[in-house]
């Protein structure tokens, strides 16, 4: 059976989306396993982790989410697994992923690093399970090649049948040609392909940030795809905030008590995606019914206004399942710019 190794070079390099884009375009054709989670959630009373529970819904793979990944907790699994065991539990979660499928896609850690102590690191998930190792590299053009040097230099790929490189969000891909792709190419690696950035893909869905603050949808359930361009957080009087020009801007999200009633309105009124109610205060019966003729959603959080705000700073984008527009983009993208059949070497 053939299998890939997915590793991003730095957390963040958006490897998740890039195995659900080729999985969407080659249809039914591949499984998937994440043998360590990094985003642990508590769903259906199991601990799950997000990218397994997102790629097993989206595909409706035979194997349940929690199946998929041996654990989160570095000590536990250290007092779980030998060397010995824990390669015998990778390969048999990958083949079981595998199963009545053409090949299996494997999905490391955050980083390169990740997993490094438990031997759960993309190099010795390539190892025990025989895959080619397809490594991902994303950021600004100078930090893409710092990491492939490092990555030339550093990492051991003796034993790993194949390693591939994919370069992500890149802003010009026909100046990035240019300037480094000889170098690149001086460094051995085989190109599956580049990708462009698509600032679509950086935004959150309101139906993403429900799930993220685990929040109570009161009202606009019909607006929950929508995406969120500018987030604003209400904590002045009504009057500064409708004098501030960034309360004007586009599809915005609001953060505010729910009982800041004008402020509510004042928000329903303009382009506003949806509204995050602190406090668990529900506004007036009105506003309520103003919200749902508009499709606009209402979030409603027990946290107070500072800590949800500050969570918000801390969320990272993540694909959802109902985002249909993004992952048809995702499908796509890879169709057009990922050399496909040289996936597995």
């Amino acid at each position: 059976m053939k299998s890939a190794v997915f590793a991003s070079i730095r957390e963040g390099s958006g490897k998740t989306s890039i195995i659900v884009g080729i999985m969407a375009a080659q249809k039914d054709k591949f499984g998937y396993a994440k043998p360590i989670g990094d985003r642990l959630i508590y769903k259906l009373k199991r601990n799950r982790d997000y990218d397994s529970h997102l790629v097993t819904d989206l595909f409706q793979l035979t194997e349940a989410a929690e199946n998929i990944t041996l654990g989160f907790d570095h000590s536990k699994l250290r007092y779980m697994y030998s060397d010995e065991t824990i390669k015998k539990a990778v390969v048999d979660v990958v083949n079981k992923a595998g199963q009545g499928r053409d090949g299996v896609f494997v999905e490391a850690g955050k980083d390169i690093f990740y997993g490094s102590s438990l031997k759960l690191d993309p190099m010795s998930l390539a190892k025990h399970t025989n895959s080619s190792l397809i490594l991902i590299a994303s950021g600004d053009s100078e930090s893409v090649i710092d990491d492939l040097y490092f990555a030339n230099r550093n990492l051991n790929l003796e034993g790993i049948p194949s390693c591939s490189l994919i370069i992500n969000k890149v802003h010009d891909i026909d100046e990035f040609e240019d300037l480094y792709m000889d170098q690149i190419k001086k460094l051995g690696f085989n190109i599956l392909g580049m990708l462009p950035f698509k600032e679509r893909l950086t935004k959150f869905t309101i139906s993403y940030l429900a799930q993220r603050f685990y929040a109570k949808v009161v009202a606009g359930e019909g607006g929950l795809n929508k995406t969120v361009k500018n987030v604003f957080v209400g904590a002045m009087s009504t009057d500064e905030i409708l004098r501030n020009p960034l309360f004007s801007k586009e599809n915005k999200f609001l953060i505010t008590s729910g009982d800041r009633t004008d402020m509510i309105i004042a928000a329903l009124e303009g382009d506003t995606s949806g509204i995050l109610l602190t406090n668990n205060i529900l506004p007036p019966p009105n506003v309520i019914s103003k919200a749902n003729d508009r499709n606009i959603p209402l979030l409603l959080v027990s946290m107070d206004t500072f800590n949800a705000s500050a969570k918000f700073g801390h969320l990272e984008t993540l694909l959802t399942r109902d985002n249909e527009d993004t992952l048809r983009m995702l499908s796509q993208m890879a169709e057009k710019y990922i050399n496909m059949n040289r996936i597995f070497g």
